[in-house]
């Protein structure tokens, strides 16, 4: 069989049972057929790359299991950690319990082919059987570590069990391991992995340097564990399945700054081919690039073939204004997240400085001049109010302000209030102009007259020049994305998403029409990876590597690289053993993976998600454009996420907390009722 690409979904590919730790007999189907040939093997190992439980554009944490989720996904994970608010994604919300059984049958699967293949060695060359087997490795691996980081230490199974043919059902009831020993077994799989895989394979399939930047990422994570967490639960015969001992930290981190080094010998690189030091433009278009094209920075990734294997992430993350009708708005940063960039704005504490030096707003001709020459990163990560996209001005406005100049006034509201529910009582009504709905927003009774001679008297006349006369000299209420009172389709924060979208106006976007690659490993990551381990080594006394270089030194030479590449400023001086070098390695990760889906597990490994810092009660704070009638010019307010409502009644608060529990999730009940020996993790 020859393939161009293994994609995520085959035709020809081989769906597995799932039993508790899928002990359906060997035989289901005949080994011959499977492993005998080059052709039965890639279509097997297709099927195991298909269910890879990647959290990527079709991962829904309230999906049960939550991975490969082929419906819409309306509350999505970015939603969970302050990078961004979506209307479906309220606070409080946790995967949903299930992801257990399932991948145990995955496991199975590479345990199967593990065993089986070897027996047909002579059919292959040795090239071909080395590339399967590194395969089955790297992914139960992958496998092994999605339940690691959610659950703690998990019954390792390393081999076929065959009920009933060799073993008892009370063989079959495993106790959990300690979770030092998972984290162990996964890394000795990516060992196995990264001896047998090739330098190269087809995009989609694992090679030796997938695996050394996979084992890079969960290494670090288990340093963090041992060095950061607190729990120890040891519920039978001593084996502490939640916790790692903290002397084991260095061992981790060091794994992680080691195998880092692997990757570099692949010829994965930061992509540049785009960027140039003195033109901001060719720098927003070269990080957008990354994650549109196929580059050399990209080392995993899932690949989507249309029409046969699509995703929805467009169609979930599009503005309003470019929406068919189907969904749109599910994917709103935060100002908390945007404020990580670099751009003039800001006051002294790195806020958002929207008033002057006299409690006046400061007064824009639009609201993106408040992001002018912002961080090229920034600018392609977020879809800024009023810039462009899909050739479209994404308009985003909250209200406007009729009879009076700013200048003439302080706050409209204190930062705590919203206009969805205190704008009647605190704010002259007939002052400010909201809508509660796009129905209202679109109705022409809703328009506000302009000043005459306003810069903007045609604006909305040159949109729809069938009504020219109508709407000459008017402005609607609210954006053409909104956002709006009500609980609606509509912005949310006063921000889009930018990265990951396609940009082509031609591209459908409503439902499954959407095909960029997902991203799963890149070599960014691997230099973010290498940075902080080498600061945490540091931090637990070691000095230098095995060479003699300076761990700092390579920490601040990875940061600068990137920073480097996104347009924001080099560090001047080497970092130090401090913590605010740690946090500048950390809000360094988090910008620069923002919205891979890797920010949630970071704010998990590191124990700071329960904090107060971060999320304990915490509403996250949103930009809202206003245009202002007599000064002809906008102003932005922030305010905290307001709560939505419907029919008067209020919907969705957006408080987000975090229970501590949750740094280890509850195991699916059903497996510890089948399984007397699993016991269930603390607090559930």
């Amino acid at each position: 069989m020859k393939l161009k690409t293994i994609v995520s979904i085959m035709c020809a590919s081989v769906m597995f049972s799932c039993t508790d730790l899928d002990m359906s007999p060997v035989n289901v189907v005949n080994e011959e057929d499977l492993f005998a040939n080059e052709a039965g093997t890639l279509s097997y190992i297709s099927g195991m790359y298909m269910n890879l439980p990647l959290e990527d554009f079709r991962y829904a944490y309230e999906g049960n299991p939550p991975f490969n989720y082929a419906w819409t996904i309306y509350a999505q994970p970015s939603c969970r950690t302050g990078e961004a608010i979506g209307r479906d994604a309220a606070g409080n919300e946790y995967e949903a319990v299930g992801y257990w059984n399932q991948a145990y049958s995955y496991i199975r699967a590479a345990n199967l082919l593990l065993e089986v293949l070897p027996k047909y060695a002579s059919n292959y060359t040795e090239a071909q059987a080395n590339s399967f087997l590194g395969e089955a490795y790297f992914i139960r691996s992958m496998v092994y570590y999605s339940l690691v980081k959610r659950y703690g230490g998990v019954p390792v199974v390393d081999k076929v069990i065959d009920y009933p043919a060799s073993v008892s059902f009370e063989d079959t009831k495993l106790f959990r391991a300690s979770e030092e020993d998972t984290w162990d077994f996964i890394g000795a799989d990516l060992d196995k992995a990264i001896e047998l895989l090739p330098e190269s394979n087809q995009k989609g399939r694992a090679n030796k340097y997938a695996a050394a930047a996979l084992k890079s990422r969960i290494m670090l994570h288990a340093g963090s564990i041992a060095k950061y967490n607190t729990v120890n639960y040891a519920p039978v015969n001593g084996v502490r399945v939640c916790g790692i001992p903290q002397e084991k930290a260095v061992g981790y981190f060091k794994a992680a700054y080691e195998v880092s080094q692997i990757v570099d010998e692949g010829g994965y690189r930061l992509y540049m081919d785009k960027w140039s030091g003195n033109n901001r433009q060719a720098q927003i278009d070269n990080f957008t690039a990354i994650f549109l094209e196929d580059t050399y920075e990209t080392i995993f990734g899932r690949y989507y073939i249309d029409p046969e294997f699509l995703h929805q992430f467009d169609n979930s993350a599009q503005p309003m204004q470019t929406s068919n009708g189907d969904n749109n708005s599910e994917v709103c940063p935060t100002l908390d997240f945007v404020e990580m960039f670099e751009f003039d704005n800001k006051d002294i504490n790195g806020k958002f400085e929207n008033f002057d030096d006299n409690g006046h707003y400061k007064l824009y001709e639009s609201p993106l001049d408040a992001f002018e020459n912002c961080e090229p990163r920034l600018a392609a990560t977020v879809i800024l109010p009023m810039s462009e996209f899909k050739g479209e001005t994404i308009e985003l406005r909250r209200g406007i302000l009729t009879g009076k100049s700013v200048n003439t006034m302080g706050a409209l509201l204190k930062e705590s209030d919203n206009y969805s529910s205190n704008y009647n009582v605190a704010v002259d009504e007939n002052t400010v102009k909201l809508v509660n709905s796009f129905s209202q927003n679109n109705d022409d009774s809703y328009l506000v007259q302009l000043k005459s001679g306003s810069k903007y008297w045609n604006d909305l006349a040159d949109r729809y020049p069938d009504k020219k006369d109508i709407y000459a000299g008017k402005m609607r209420r609210s954006g053409a994305s909104g956002p709006v009172s009500n609980w609606d389709y509509g912005n949310l924060s006063g921000f889009y998403l930018r990265k990951y979208m396609n940009p082509d106006p031609k591209a459908l976007n409503g439902g499954n029409y959407s095909s960029q690659p997902w991203i799963e490993i890149r070599y960014a990551e691997v230099l973010l990876n290498r940075a902080e381990a080498a600061w945490e080594l540091v931090s637990l006394g070691e000095v230098a590597d095995a060479k003699g270089e300076s761990y700092l030194s390579i920490a601040t030479e990875a940061i600068n690289s990137i920073r480097k590449r996104a347009g924001a400023t080099e560090l001047s001086s080497t970092l130090l053993a401090d913590e605010k070098s740690r946090d500048i390695i950390r809000t360094e990760r988090r910008k620069e993976l923002a919205f891979e889906n890797k920010t949630y597990w970071d704010l998990k490994r590191w124990r700071i998600i329960d904090t107060e810092a971060e999320q304990k009660d915490r509403k996250y704070r949103i930009l809202c454009p206003f245009f202002s009638v007599e000064d002809d010019a906008y102003f932005l307010d922030v305010k905290y996420t307001e709560p939505r409502s419907q029919n008067g009644v209020t919907m969705e608060p957006y408080i987000f907390s975090f229970e501590p529990r949750q740094y280890y999730q509850k195991i699916d009940p059903a497996e510890i009722t089948r399984n007397s020996n699993c016991r269930q993790n603390q607090g559930y």
